[in-house]
């Protein structure tokens, strides 16, 4: 998807205990989200995404304190037949639509080869800022809606596994494989 970038950079994921996936990530201004640094952050990040085989990616998750996430994923995958149109988000903020919510399995690149049943919205409207500075808002549902929120968890220093319903259902993936 993001792999013909040529001359960028794949970043490390932070993991689990790295002091910056706990942290609420500071908010950019639209003259930063224009600036050359910020560009390539995301360049980096989307293929970072893709090198890791992530549907998204957050600021904290490459090491660093800005609230910005890349989404994306490529038709046809079993994830998500429809894909996900790559997108970059500064400064989420999420309004639930309706009462309808969702479980299913999440996983997460910053917690590898586990996955937990996380309670999600099923709709929600998605306001923020594009890779331009100019503010936008968009309606997601179903697993594009649940991208959008769990990526936005992390900008608020937390992960699904703060979302889980207790630890039950945290397996590996190796065993879900395995045991359906």
């Amino acid at each position: 998807m993001t792999a013909t970038i040529v001359g960028v950079g794949i970043r490390k994921v932070t993991q689990l205990g790295h002091p910056v996936l706990r942290k609420v990530l500071r908010k950019l201004k639209p003259e930063e989200i224009r600036s050359e640094d910020v560009r390539r952050l995301v360049r980096e990040m989307a293929v970072t995404m893709d090198e890791y085989d992530g549907v998204g990616v957050a600021g904290n998750q490459v090491g660093e304190y800005l609230s910005v996430f890349v989404m994306g994923l490529p038709k046809g995958t079993k994830r998500h037949p429809d894909g996900i149109e790559l997108t970059v988000v500064f400064n989420p903020v999420i309004k639930p639509l309706g009462d309808d919510f969702e479980e299913d399995w999440e996983g997460c690149l910053s917690v590898p080869d586990l996955r937990g049943m996380v309670r999600r919205h099923a709709k929600l409207e998605l306001s923020g800022h594009g890779l331009d500075g100019k503010p936008f808002k968009k309606i997601y549902e179903g697993f594009p809606a649940r991208v959008v929120q769990h990526e936005t968890d992390h900008l608020n220093g937390l992960v699904y596994l703060d979302r889980m319903d207790g630890l039950k259902t945290l397996s590996y993936m190796s065993e879900l494989g395995r045991r359906g």
